[in-house]
Order: structure tokens, then C-alpha cells, then sequence
């Protein structure tokens, strides 16, 4: 399944048993972008057992957030956390694998932060 908006671009897939969600993420998101978003990440993790949940974040071409979809981002981040197995996110800046180091204390699995989107998919689906 994919989704677009206007500053993020979704995609999720299923593989032995486990969920993989792909965030590209491109400017600056908006809250309008997390009410499109979130709703569709809920509805597709809701039936699914703790730490299923394997994501990607490409934040190469992201620029930020608006100060509402900041908040958003944060409510989101602790809807899922309890769901979440491994979270890899790409960058290339500094704050975004600071970013990553925090994503990593909240989450109940593991967060890594990677310069190279082939590596990070590696790492996630252990191939």
C-alpha cells in the first residue's frame, strides 16, 4: 500500500509476519500532511503484536517541520512506540542522527542512523 502527501511519501509492506513502513520525506512537513498520514499508519499496525513494526525514515531531502506537525510528530511517535522492532533512518546532518539517538531511548526496539538508503534496508530486513 503507498500514500502521498505533500511532504511525505509512504509505502508498506508485509514479509513473514513482520510490517515494514517506508517514510520519504521531502520539505517541510505539515499538520495536514500528519492528519492524511497518521490514520493510515493506524489503521494498517492496529491487529499487529508488539515490535512488528520495522521503519525507514529517508530524511535526505527533508527540511523540517511546521511547529504544529512537530507536535503531531511527537504524539505519532508515542502512539507507536510500543509497535516498533527497528527504525532506520537515512540523512545526511548531524541533528537528524541526534534525532535518531533519542527516536532510540523511546521506541522499545532498536534505532540506527545510516548515511545510505540500501544500507539502511539491509539492516531492517536482515538481508
Amino acid at each position: 500500500m503507498q500514500i502521498k502527501t505533500s511532504g511525505v511519501f509512504i509505502e508498506l509492506t508485509q514479509a513473514d509476519g513482520e510490517v515494514y513502513v517506508e517514510f520519504t520525506l521531502v520539505g517541510k512537513l505539515t499538520h495536514e500532511d500528519y492528519e492524511t498520514f497518521v490514520p493510515f499508519i493506524e489503521s494498517a499496525v492496529k491487529n499487529l503484536p508488539p515490535r512488528s513494526l520495522n521503519i525507514l525514515v529517508d530524511m535526505s531531502r527533508f527540511e523540517g517541520w511546521t511547529l504544529e506537525a512537530a507536535w503531531d510528530d511527537f504524539k505519532f511517535g508515542l502512539e507507536i512506540r510500543k509497535d516498533i522492532n527497528k527504525m532506520a533512518v537515512v540523512g545526511d546532518k548531524k541533528w537528524e542522527e541526534l534525532f535518531t539517538k533519542m527516536a532510540g531511548w523511546l521506541i522499545s526496539g532498536k534505532a540506527k542512523f545510516f548515511r545510505s538508503r540500501e544500507d539502511a534496508r539491509s539492516w531492517l530486513t536482515g538481508r
